[in-house]
């Protein structure tokens, strides 16, 4: 990722600022769309099925004047079992020790309040929060104005917004007021990261999104939701390919045929697409090799979330601030 890496920056300023912002939507909002253009690197998958963000990923943003941590989360929805709980929980908790939060939306879903768990955690976070009005690409400006938007998205979640921000992450319009608004209220110090950080992320754990990206891309109805993928193996070899082994993990027997497809077809579709993807990321040729197993019912099962990496006390818990 170095070659896509934001030069290295002098010795900050006294009005350096740094800080945390939380992405906190509702499925398909676009947050991870918004979070790679604010990066102008891909450094979360996107996909137009919902619950596409499983975890908190951290997007690092530095420049001259400030760092910012963007933190994606899984959007926020009424959980139906164990699984879609945890996903609720994990975005609800990035809320916690971040200085700004963005609440995304798409503009014709303003007067749409947050499913109830959101919505306290929301009410009770003490931090400055900006309506962001995404897809606003494909919206009549006739039709909303920004104080319009505003008084219904405070009056549907019951929360005083901070600044109302009309954007469009696909075309990527709008961000430099964004971005500006932000940094002045984040707090003056010196990077939190290195900057030529992009993500919290290692290889192995994006080298395993961008898989389950191209399943979600080739596949439909229940199949998407029932993949969990890890990297086996990620071994960098000196004059050959990098060797890079990921298992997509199916709940039912009869999943696993979909996957692989007839003579393998599928499993080559997958594989094919996600290589490229990850030899941009590591900046080296890469040998992938896939391989499908079956979990059964494992978004059920407390043993195989926590072997999957899925708990509420996870990695990449951001650094808190004082209040």
């Amino acid at each position: 990722m170095n070659e896509a890496a934001p030069p290295s920056l002098s010795a900050p300023s006294e009005s350096f600022r740094s800080g945390f912002v939380a992405l906190l939507g509702e499925p398909n909002v676009g947050k991870s769309t918004l979070l790679n253009a604010l990066l102008d690197f891909k450094v979360a998958i996107v996909s137009p099925k919902p619950q596409t963000t499983r975890d908190r990923i951290f997007g690092i943003r530095t420049d001259e004047t400030c760092q910012i941590v963007f933190v994606d989360t899984p959007g926020v929805m009424e959980p139906h079992d164990r699984f879609n709980e945890y996903l609720r929980d994990r975005a609800l908790e990035a809320l916690r020790g971040v200085d700004v939060v963005y609440r995304m939306i798409e503009p014709e879903r303003a007067n749409v309040p947050l499913p109830p768990a959101a919505a306290e955690a929301l009410a009770r976070c003490r931090r400055p929060v900006f309506l962001v009005v995404n897809k606003c690409d494909l919206l009549d400006e006739s039709k909303a104005t920004e104080k319009e938007l505003h008084a219904a998205a405070a009056a549907a979640d019951g929360v005083e917004y901070a600044g109302v921000f009309r954007v469009s992450a696909l075309e990527r319009t709008g961000l430099d007021s964004l971005i500006e608004a932000t940094r002045f209220l984040l707090p003056e110090g010196p990077p939190l990261y290195d900057p030529e950080q992009m993500t919290d992320r290692d290889l192995r754990f994006l080298a395993a999104e961008i898989v389950r990206e191209k399943v979600l891309a080739h596949t439909a109805q229940e199949i998407p939701y029932a993949v969990a993928t890890r990297t086996e193996e990620f071994r960098e070899r000196e004059g050959a390919k990098h060797f890079v082994c990921v298992t997509i993990h199916v709940e039912h027997e009869s999943q696993k045929p979909i996957l692989i497809g007839a003579g393998g077809a599928m499993l080559k579709k997958i594989g094919s697409e996600a290589r490229p993807d990850i030899e941009q990321l590591c900046g080296h040729p890469v040998f992938l090799e896939l391989r499908v197993k079956v979990r059964k019912n494992w978004r059920k099962n407390e043993d195989a979330l926590r072997e999957f990496g899925f708990r509420p006390e996870g990695r990449g818990r951001q650094r808190r601030r004082k209040a």
